[in-house]
């Protein structure tokens, strides 16, 4: 997938996971972890591509194509260790340990949540950049600094789903990619190969495209028409879900 394509299905998986209506509600939350949340969880769905220097991600972080380098030879390339579940396991958590980072002002009798709001800060701005709402970097990480410092400061308490949140960005990038041919390594480090009697086989060399590769390509190629008219509608409901809890948390503000 295209990163716009996988930047609105973070933000469309959020909306599924934590609504009632449209979603599913597994992990219901208020209006303003909905809104908040579909913002991080767009820029956490690129997260997986720091492997690749000419990412998105690479290219907002400070000295990002040497932190993707670095990243793609531990990681053996783009789309292997950093596209697994490993990688998913150990972005949670990390974002669990970022809610240890706290700060109390002075006379305060709440801690603020720095380090959440240091991930969520970095997500919005590369969520921001890629779905082009900001249209450079200094915008955009203006916005993911002033969205993730306003929660910060005035709802301290309100990072609880951070970790989720990055789970749920993470799988809506590997399963994105696995609807292509390229698949992805689900199971990294191990990567099977295929069996050798079987490697001719139209159906197993399309669902197992390469060493320790799966895919389910209904998507075809990244980039391919299928996968826009995908993220078109991933977008409508984004912003269907998106829409109804703006209306419902200024209804409760004006109430």
């Amino acid at each position: 997938m295209m990163g716009a394509s996988h930047a609105v299905s973070g933000a469309a998986a959020w909306v599924a996971v934590t609504t009632t209506s449209p979603g599913f509600g597994w992990a219901p939350l208020d209006a303003v972890g909905v809104l908040s949340g579909a913002a991080v969880c767009a820029g956490a769905a690129l997260l997986p591509d720091i492997d690749h220097p000419s990412s998105t991600v690479a290219a907002g972080l400070p000295a990002g194509r040497i932190v993707a380098g670095a990243v793609s030879g531990l990681t053996g390339g783009h789309r292997k260790g950093m596209h697994s579940v490993v990688a998913m396991i150990a972005a949670i958590l990390l974002a669990i340990a970022l809610s240890f980072l706290t700060w109390t002002p002075a006379g305060w009798d709440v801690s603020l949540a720095v380090g959440p709001a240091l991930a969520a800060a970095v997500c919005i701005a590369i969520g921001t950049k890629c779905l082009r709402i900001a249209r450079g970097w200094i915008g955009a990480w203006i916005v993911g600094a002033l969205a993730a410092g306003g929660l910060m400061w005035f709802l301290p308490d309100e990072f609880g789903w951070l970790p989720t949140c990055i789970g749920v960005g993470f799988l809506a990038h590997l399963v994105g990619d696995t609807l292509t041919t390229g698949g992805v390594p689900w199971l990294w480090p191990i990567m099977p190969r295929r069996p050798a009697g079987l490697r001719r086989t139209v159906v197993l060399s399309r669902i197992w495209p390469r060493r320790g590769s799966f895919a389910v390509p209904i998507l075809g190629d990244a980039g391919s028409g299928r996968e826009w008219v995908l993220s078109i509608l991933l977008a409508a409901y984004a912003l269907w879900g998106v829409g109804g809890q703006a209306v419902r948390l200024i209804g409760s503000l004006a109430a």
